[in-house]
């Protein structure tokens, strides 16, 4: 979605506000699915200071992620701010997106009067999304023997009565609990 500020453009250090719907393609990040249920709301303010143009933005979405210890879908709601720069390539010598590097990275190329924000919120975006993507506070996750899902059903890999966990640790680590271990009782 493309922002028109020839206006802008024409008066020395004048603003130009904007409330725009942007929908972004699905796509995979990091090797996870993620999808859009609607719409993203992006509303702000840009503001020529010389010849740089500064982009403040607030973002309201709602994604679908999926978990990383289930790996079912859920859905997380995403309300965050970013400030950054938007600047004529012949500004600041930038010949194009490739060679926005280490000096330039909060910096994103303009031609004309139209800035495309579409890049720009998918890039910060990703900077938003946890680290740790779990559906719930509580999500057991999944069996690593048999791979059921433990919030749908209890694992039926061993016949024990009580919830001891050692039979679930590697026999090979058996060495480092015994060194941890006096008279029975874990240090």
């Amino acid at each position: 979605m493309k922002i028109h500020f020839e206006d802008l453009l024409q008066e020395k250090d004048s603003n130009q506000s904007f409330d725009i719907s942007l929908k972004l393609p699905d796509l995979t990040w990091q090797g996870e699915p993620l999808s859009f249920r609607k719409p993203i709301s992006v509303s702000g303010l840009i503001v020529k200071r010389g010849d740089i143009l500064e982009l403040n933005a607030n973002v309201k979405s709602e994604i679908i992620l999926q978990c990383g210890f289930c790996l079912e879908s859920y859905s997380q709601r995403l309300d965050f701010s970013f400030e950054t720069r938007l600047v004529k390539p012949a500004v600041e010598g930038i010949l194009d997106d490739r060679d926005l590097d280490e000096d330039n990275m909060d910096a994103f190329p303009y031609e004309g009067s139209d800035v495309d924000l579409t890049r720009i919120v998918q890039e910060f975006l990703l900077l938003e999304l946890p680290i740790l993507r779990r559906c719930k506070e509580n999500c057991k996750g999944l069996c690593a023997l048999c791979g059921s899902n433990l919030n749908q059903e209890k694992c039926k890999c061993f016949n024990t009565e009580d919830d001891d966990s050692d039979h679930l640790a590697d026999e090979r680590l058996q060495v480092l609990k015994d060194f941890f271990t006096t008279e029975g009782e874990e240090v």
